[in-house]
């Protein structure tokens, strides 16, 4: 198998976290930003991550590869809950990682980002989402206060120190989420959240960007 990925991506995070947690061997490519043919040429789109099969299937959806490679041995280890009130979570959150998270990612050093061209096209692309970069970078405030209110709201949704060893969807979902915004040097994170995406990297053997944050 081969994976396709970006480090920044958290949905990539979510393929990373099931190869890691089902000690699956793959080989794991990190294109450059500026590399849309690859991927088109496997799916007629450009969609990260993709998952090629040993049987040279490609596969796109990052939920839907979680869930192959779970149950790929016939032994799945994702558990429920899968808390439809997270998933709503997100919906206000993402915009909010994305205006936060697109001018910082290009900045860490990331391999996806290493040449100028690779880190244009996609300061090029992302400015049509977010606005220009700078600007962004210059007024973040009311961005991070409205996803710190966000952040206190994450223990009332679910259990954020589960004594549990075995991975629950909702970790799927929310921790990719939560290791990309820690590249938001700025944001006040409440204790409890900030342990569990700690601990969450630990478990599936994943870096955050607490130190590098920008």
């Amino acid at each position: 198998m081969k994976l396709y990925y970006y480090d920044h991506c958290p949905f990539s995070a979510r393929v990373r976290m099931a190869l890691n947690m089902k000690g699956i061997e793959a080989e794991r490519v990190v294109l450059p930003a500026d590399d849309e043919q690859t991927i088109t040429r496997l799916i007629g789109k450009h969609q990260i991550p993709v998952l090629v099969r040993d049987d040279d299937t490609p596969m796109a959806d990052s939920m839907g590869i979680v869930k192959y490679l779970d149950y790929l041995d016939g032994q799945p280890m994702i558990q429920e809950p899968d808390t439809a009130a997270l998933n709503e979570w997100l919906e206000p959150f993402v915009p909010n990682l994305q205006y936060l998270g697109y001018p910082r990612w290009t900045q860490i050093g990331l391999e996806e980002f290493t040449s100028p061209s690779a880190y244009e096209h996609f300061r090029k692309k992302k400015t049509e989402t977010i606005g220009d970069f700078d600007e962004a970078l210059a007024n973040t405030e009311a961005k991070e206060r409205e996803v710190e209110a966000q952040l206190r709201r994450l223990p009332e949704l679910i259990d954020l120190t589960p004594t549990h060893q075995q991975p629950r969807w909702d970790d799927v979902t929310l921790f990719p989420m939560l290791r990309s915004l820690s590249v938001v040097k700025a944001v006040d994170w409440p204790e409890e959240v900030r342990a569990y995406t700690v601990t969450q990297a630990q478990r599936y053997g994943l870096d955050t960007f607490f130190d590098r944050a920008l």
